[in-house]
């Protein structure tokens, strides 16, 4: 279906049965000289909706994680938000004065009545101090994706609207194969193998066109798909299993 889906929208704001834990990733990139941190999780403070419940411990926190990883958040070159909701960029508050970025059509979303709204509804606000710079994805297309921004060697942020309307990944060229860090463009592998929409996305049919983008650029590039919420994601890393 394609519209705004006002009625599959307001879906997500009933109680129902959960689905069990689920992960909130975030991925931290070397490339080159540079360090790239895709997403920044949540935090304590996280509050529990209607929707979902959090259980965020202090060592789950974005700074904790980086140092376990040997790094330190002064290292961060740059943090791209794939989309601005509270699982994705919350964390920012702990992360200091590091450069953050998103899409500019992700600013204006961010802007929004209806996003200013909706968080009020929900009681997320946007973290403390949240400002992050506005870029342009003007670099021409890479691989299957129609825009990009090169951020680093080797490391594209590409358009992939649908979950929001400036929602991004972060593309990785790793030589004989492609990492996409693709927020929540879908929720699993199998949700984007299904072209399943989720109640989120306010036109379903910009979400399932970039599902069929992600899916043709993989026929093309041997991708492995890293969702922020899949269970699977790490393994699939860690294995390079691709789609």
């Amino acid at each position: 279906t394609t519209g705004t889906g006002v009625a599959r929208r307001a879906k997500v704001m009933r109680k129902g049965e959960m689905v069990g834990p689920l992960p909130i990733h975030a991925w931290l990139v070397e490339a080159g000289d540079r360090l790239v941190l895709v997403d920044a999780g949540e935090t304590v403070d996280a509050k529990d909706v209607a929707f979902a419940r959090f259980g965020v411990a202090a060592e789950d926190e974005i700074d904790t994680q980086v140092e376990a990883a040997g790094f330190s958040v002064r290292d961060i070159d740059m943090v791209v938000l794939t989309h601005v909701h509270g699982d994705h960029a919350d964390g920012v508050a702990r992360l200091g004065d590091a450069r953050v970025v998103i899409s500019r059509e992700e600013a204006k979303v961010v802007g929004s009545v209806e996003a200013r709204l909706t968080r009020r509804i929900v009681g997320q606000p946007l973290p403390d101090g949240f400002a992050p710079e506005a870029i342009d994805l003007d670099d021409g297309a890479v691989g299957g994706f129609g825009r990009s921004r090169r951020v680093a060697e080797g490391v594209w942020v590409v358009a992939t609207p649908g979950h929001t309307a400036g929602h991004v990944s972060v593309l990785v060229d790793q030589g004989d194969h492609h990492v996409l860090l693709a927020g929540d463009v879908a929720y699993d592998e199998a949700q984007l193998r299904a072209r399943q929409v989720d109640r989120v996305s306010p036109k379903a049919g910009v979400a399932r066109d970039t599902m069929d983008m992600v899916l043709a650029h993989a026929k093309r590039h041997p991708t492995v798909f890293l969702p922020s919420h899949d269970r699977e994601s790490a393994a699939r890393l860690e294995a390079t299993v691709t789609l």
